[in-house]
């Protein structure tokens, strides 16, 4: 699989959980680097949300899908 292919078929918006199972770390540690400023995410009414270019940013994968 791809990096775009996964890219696409990734929610627009992910929970904490969601972005814990992708990057296989603990929802703290997302919540910490959300805290810390480090991955952008936004409150929405079901909770917070991070976006999946947001997401792609913080682990430097953002230059692939441009190239």
């Amino acid at each position: 699989m791809t990096l775009e292919s996964q890219y696409k078929t990734l929610p627009k918006l992910l929970k904490v959980s969601e972005v814990a199972d992708f990057t296989c770390t603990h929802e703290r540690t997302v919540r910490r680097w959300i805290r810390d400023g480090r991955l952008r995410a936004v409150e929405a009414p079901q909770g917070v949300r991070i976006h999946r270019r947001a997401l792609w940013r913080f682990l430097g994968l953002d230059l692939e899908l441009s190239a």
